[in-house]
């Protein structure tokens, strides 16, 4: 049975650093990389917090990401830019390329940030947050090595291609909406097949293209589109905005974290970010967001003891609770990165 224990923030926050530079990562990327772990457990995503530490560490070793390189910034127009990751930890990667998207935004309004060379960037969640803290709305996607088929198809074609949407909302409990492109993220998937526990019929296929309810036998299929061909066609428009416009690699060309983990995934994002305070004002925008929010909360709910909610709610309320009482953490996970920090275990890539 899995023990969860409450771990301070702090603590979390120095052994990734410290697993990291360990291994040779420049404290700068170490640094922004973990703050992208650690957001997202605060905001309760914990698939993709410092659960991954050890998958990160083991992709460090295996050589297939660059510990020690620099990230460079191609300024095109005034509101256009290319970010280069040097193929170095992704969190880091997408987390400088925000910071950019945000600078720019705040500029002329607006800004558009295509980035190429990266790696896995966790969640848009995490991204979206940060870009909330600065009083801006940021829409943001990236690809990934195949998982889904195309609508009839039974190959690989792109993979489930996540996007995020989030909106500065006045007292912190800010717009925040982050999904794959397939029904459920093969994060989540991965996590049943670590415990062992079954999945919803519809999630995804085996690799003879049947229905079933196994995790570990989804992880070696398909996962499935969410929507259909609705979001088959989503998935392939973010990879067009992420690989093919920045000159990186797309679907067939990204390699997979965890069957290829010493090459270079390859992986390309795309950042934008929109300054309200250039348009309308941030505060007549951010009043505007509460009525309309407010609205919706107003309406009635189909079981009273469940209120209708908008998205991120959940998430701010996570976010408080996990600074004030520290993060949840799978206690064998949390020896593991003690280890990884301490340099006495070494990282693991997870199968699928």
């Amino acid at each position: 049975m899995v023990e969860m224990i409450r771990v301070p923030v702090k603590e979390c926050r120095t052994i990734c650093i410290e697993a990291y530079e360990r291994n040779g990562v420049a404290p700068e990327i170490a640094a922004l990389a973990t703050e992208q772990f650690i957001l997202c457990d605060l905001l309760g995503i914990q698939t993709h917090g410092i659960l991954r530490l050890s998958h990160y560490i083991g992709r460090l070793q295996a050589g297939g990401i660059e510990p020690a390189t620099s990230i460079t910034v191609d300024r095109k127009t005034p509101a256009m830019a290319i970010v280069d990751g040097g193929n170095t930890l992704g969190t880091a990667v997408a987390g400088r390329a925000t910071e950019v998207a945000i600078e720019m935004a705040q500029e002329v309004g607006i800004a558009f940030i295509s980035v190429k060379n990266s790696n896995h960037f966790g969640a848009n969640a995490s991204f979206g947050w940060g870009a909330c803290e600065n009083g801006v709305i940021l829409l943001s996607g990236t690809n990934g090595s195949l998982t889904m088929p195309a609508t009839g198809g039974k190959a690989q074609v792109v993979g489930n291609n996540p996007i995020g949407y989030a909106a500065p909302r006045k007292g912190g409990k800010h717009f925040i909406l982050d999904f794959a492109l397939s029904v459920q993220s093969r994060g989540k998937i991965r996590r049943a097949a670590e415990l062992g526990e079954t999945i919803p019929e519809g999630w995804g296929l085996d690799s003879n293209g049947m229905n079933t309810t196994d995790a570990a036998k989804v992880l070696q299929g398909f996962v499935l589109p969410v929507g259909g061909h609705k979001g088959y066609g989503l998935a392939l428009a973010v990879d067009m905005l992420t690989g093919v416009l920045s000159g990186g690699n797309y679907a067939p060309l990204i390699k997979s974290q965890f069957y290829e983990p010493e090459k270079p995934s390859g992986i390309c994002h795309y950042f934008i970010c929109i300054d309200p305070d250039k348009l309308i004002g941030r505060e007549m925008f951010q009043a505007r967001l509460e009525a309309y929010c407010s609205w919706i909360k107003e309406q009635p709910s189909i079981d009273p003891k469940i209120p209708v909610r908008v998205p991120g709610e959940r998430a701010a309320e996570a976010y408080a609770e996990n600074l004030h009482k520290g993060i949840l953490v799978d206690s064998d996970h949390h020896k593991r990165n003690q280890g990884l920090a301490k340099g006495t275990v070494k990282g693991v890539i997870p199968k699928g």
